[in-house]
């Protein structure tokens, strides 16, 4: 098992083989293809997108083409189409396209639905089985308008016999459309008639497909009048096209980080993270390539949230670029973002619409509004350096850089040492008026210590200094101005008539590991979020359920975000409490089928499993965070090519005993990883095809547990324990040279406990355990959480140790070194459906303790 799932089907026969069954490999089938299931295939300059019952849109970038493309199947002989929606019994999603499979009475037709990589439109290829040919009526309504907010008039329709296609033209000639194909028998007239005759408007035409003959129709865009001779040249080079798509694809594949572990749901979802990542490319012929936000259905005025750019998006997705070794393409968005930095203030941009080119952008207001984007920029920036360690980029952008940085303190008070927020501007929360917040008083931190940091890898000593005083200034004043003792929690901003914002709200989690607070505010927050409180089974609410504003169908004020939850089960990683983390963290694995398959949506309502309203199907910062908090969180990854150093500190899960990475890149060199567990005992294989580097290898071993042993290459080596209040450590810091190594470190006793996975489906609400803390004293083994009183709760713990006796609970021994711990529920709170507090205090034999 490489990965993925077994193939489901077999691509197009047009494809070489070799391209056909590795991309085969990542193919992902459902039979559930009710209204709730989205659909978009992908190109860098068009796309397909939309939910079946509403019709399909095409997209040319910046111009939809048609919406609502719906088809119907008339067998011949027959008087009555019938609706494909009707018939629609499969969908399979692949990298490079999505199949629909309907099922007549008598027939079968797979519509494969294909954007090219580097192509203005779309090829949809309808395949028949069926003893006669099948007539596929086509419907569709032409817009040929550009995406939001832009607009244009004078758009006409006119069918053209000589290309058997329908024309979409406007009066300016600037840009063109096409829809047809060569298979058509019947189309509708485009007369200049008084009133509408059809009843529900748009057109329609007839293709024939059957047998050996499958129809094609074609829909393209391009510029002036260019639309129907790109048509024809799609005709002439189908094939090449899809050879260039499954070569894109493979290559990706074949190359892209490979994490493979025990759970084949994980393994899907994380290769599926990367591939949504790659999906999300997109060139617009008047602004340039960058990575779009998402794809979902248009909304009002063509909007197809949100398949266009933002740069704080960007930002957030560039370190999953730099972990899958996508240095060229990270250096390509950090630029795409600096080439609409303000010049005057050097404030990096919010919103660029894919109809800016087209339009006054600047006077619409969404393009300088968010101040926190150029804090994060400089963090950015940073990032993309240590991992690449491209000094050259930073010489060749150093201007912009300082430019950036000059904006963020020209926000700082004088006073207070600490960033205010203009009153023409925003932060990060869009829903409150603030001049002052939590989220940008820590990037502030990590803004000016980044630039510090770049303005010495530079030669910009003075700068360096000056940045990196004003950092550790405000360090020392965020505790002290964000803290609420009452609540003992932090306080999230405050308002501009300088009311503090007391929500509780999950802020900015990534904060708690740059030691901003103190250990106690620090555990104090960590045990808050850690209950039921905010976690539910799927991720964790962006406000506490008990809070006064709390909503769970508010897109700001209770609903669960994927990109919150992966930094969530990230800080809990950072704060060694992997018991907590990792069910945090595998509540994202079902997001990724929820709807648009191997695609994770925006946010989830946070008191029953379903999207929120608003939520977009394909968001593109919810696939790049699981795979970020994967690498960094659950992996313990750090990569430092400045100083040649790679951290790995894993914290997995007791019964996952042997994980795979390949195509680990640090600068130059390509490493991979083979780690194997067992109760006492962990071994590395290490690959290094580059030179020698440092390696750090620091991984979760038994809370409680004492080292025996650590050796490499077959030879001992000294070897660090780590102790923690909730996991323990042992670190090695070696040489790690060119060729093949191993590592292996043996411990003795420890105990580790793993919660049972909590499955969900569409409508449940939250029922699972939450364990918020564990904690070894002598021989007695701790586990607090929150837990339904009506449910009967298991986790299991894994120990060399024999249990002696377990009160809060009852056990049973699964294998040797194995234990089912059993909540049984509460009879005096059978009535009771809300969440309690419960604890579990397992004790050891202490003569096993030894």
């Amino acid at each position: 098992m490489l990965l993925l799932i077994a193939a489901m089907v077999a691509l197009s026969t047009s494809a070489p083989a070799q391209s056909k069954d590795n991309l085969s490999r990542f193919a992902w089938s459902t039979d559930s293809v009710g209204s709730a299931r989205f659909i978009s295939a992908h190109g860098h300059r068009a796309a397909v997108l939309g939910y079946s019952q509403d019709g399909l849109e095409f997209w040319v970038y910046p111009f939809q083409i048609v919406s609502s493309y719906k088809v119907s199947f008339h067998p011949q002989g027959s008087a009555t189409a019938i609706d494909g929606q009707n018939l629609l019994r499969r969908i399979i999603y692949g990298p490079e396209a999505v199949t629909r499979i309907y099922a007549g009475p008598d027939f079968i037709v797979r519509e494969h639905i294909f954007v090219p990589i580097d192509e203005p439109g779309a090829i949809i290829r309808y395949e028949v089985e069926s003893r006669q040919p099948i007539d596929i009526d086509i419907h569709f309504v032409p817009v040929l308008n550009l995406m939001w907010p832009g607009g244009i008039g004078g758009q006409g329709t006119f069918w053209r016999a000589a290309d058997s296609a329908y024309v979409l033209a406007e009066e300016t000639r600037r840009f063109s459309g096409s829809i047809g194909s060569p298979d058509i028998v019947a189309h509708d007239e485009t007369p200049n008639q008084n009133r509408q005759l059809t009843r529900d408007g748009g057109l329609a035409f007839t293709i024939r497909a059957g047998g050996d003959h499958p129809a094609r129709v074609f829909i393209t865009g391009g510029p002036q009048q260019t639309a129907s001779a790109i048509a024809k040249q799609f005709q002439q080079s189908e094939t090449s096209l899809e050879k260039v798509a499954a070569d894109h694809y493979t290559a990706l594949l074949n190359n892209m980080l490979q994490i493979e572990t025990p759970d084949e749901a994980v393994n899907r979802a994380l290769a599926w993270s990367e591939i949504a990542l790659d999906q999300a490319w997109v060139c617009n012929p008047n602004l340039g390539c960058g990575l779009a936000a998402g794809y979902g259905p248009s909304r009002i005025a063509r909007r197809p949230q949100y398949d266009w750019f933002f740069a704080g998006d960007g930002m957030v997705d560039l370190p999953v670029m730099l972990a899958a070794g996508q240095y060229t393409r990270g250096r390509e968005e950090l630029e795409f973002i600096l080439k609409y930095q303000d010049q005057k203030t050097g404030m990096i941009w919010h919103e660029l619409s894919q109809s800016a080119g087209w339009i006054d952008w600047n006077r619409y207001p969404y393009m300088f509004v968010h101040v926190e984007l150029t804090f994060d920029f400089l963090s950015a920036v940073e990032q993309y350096f240590s991992v690449t360690g491209d000094r050259d980029f930073l010489v060749a952008h150093w201007p912009a850089i300082q430019s950036a940085y000059n904006y963020c303190r020209s926000l700082v008070d004088r006073n207070d040492g600490l960033p205010h927020i203009p009153p023409d501007k925003e932060g990060s929360r869009e829903q409150e008026a603030l001049s002052e917040e939590l989220a940008l008083s820590a990037n502030w931190v990590s803004a000016s210590q980044t630039f510090a940091e770049l303005a010495n890898s530079t030669g910009h000593t003075a700068e360096a200094a000056e940045a990196s005083a004003a950092s550790r200034k405000a360090r020392e004043l965020i505790p002290r101005r964000y803290w609420d003792a009452e609540q003992n929690f932090w306080i999230s901003g405050y308002t501009r008539s300088g009311t503090p914002l007391l929500d509780r709200q999950i802020g900015p989690v990534h904060l708690l590991a740059q030691g901003i607070f103190s250990d106690a505010q620090r555990d104090s927050i960590l045990q808050q979020l850690a209950t039921s409180d905010f976690q539910a089974d799927w991720g964790t609410r962006g406000r506490a359920s008990t809070s006064s504003t709390y909503d769970p169908n508010s897109y700001a004020n209770g609903s669960v975000w994927a990109v919150s939850t992966s930094a969530v089960a990230a800080a809990f990683w950072s704060a060694h409490r992997p018991a907590t983390a990792f069910p945090i963290w595998n509540s994202l694995v079902p997001w990724s089928s929820l709807d648009s398959l191997g695609h994770m949506h925006e946010t989830l309502a946070g008191d029953y499993y379903h999207e929120e309203f608003e939520s977009v199907p394909e968001q593109t910062w919810s696939s790049a965070t699981f795979l970020s908090a994967t690498v960094n969180g659950l992996l313990g990854f750090r990569l430092d090519a400045a100083s040649n150093h790679v951290v790995f500190a894993p914290h997995l899960p007791p019964s996952w005993h042997e994980i795979s990475l390949r195509h680990v890149r640090i600068g130059s060199a390509g490493l991979q990883f083979e780690l194997s567990t067992s109760l006492n005992e962990i071994k590395l294989n290490i690959q290094n095809s580059g030179a020698p580097l440092k390696l750090t290898f620091d991984p979760k071993i038994p809370l409680g547990a004492q080292l025996v042993k650590a050796s490499f290459r077959g030879r001992s080596i000294p070897a660090v324990l780590e102790t923690h209040p909730q996991d323990t450590h042992a670190r090695v810091d070696l040489e790690l040279p060119h060729g093949d190594s191993s590592i292996t470190i043996a411990s003795s006793g420890g105990v580790e406990i793993e919660p049972a996975t909590q499955p969900v489906a569409v409508g449940d609400r939250s029922r699972g355990i939450k364990v918020t803390k564990v904690n070894l004293r002598g021989h007695t083994y701790s586990i607090d959480y929150d837990y339904l009183p009506t449910a009967v709760d298991t986790f299991e713990l894994h120990t060399p140790w024999t249990i002696d006796h377990a009160e809060g609970a009852r056990f049973e021994k699964i294998s040797p070194g194995r234990y089912r711990v059993v909540i049984d529920p509460s009879v005096q709170n059978a009535g009771n459906v809300s969440y309690q507090h419960g604890d579990v205090q397992v004790t050891f034999a202490q003569a096993k303790l030894q």
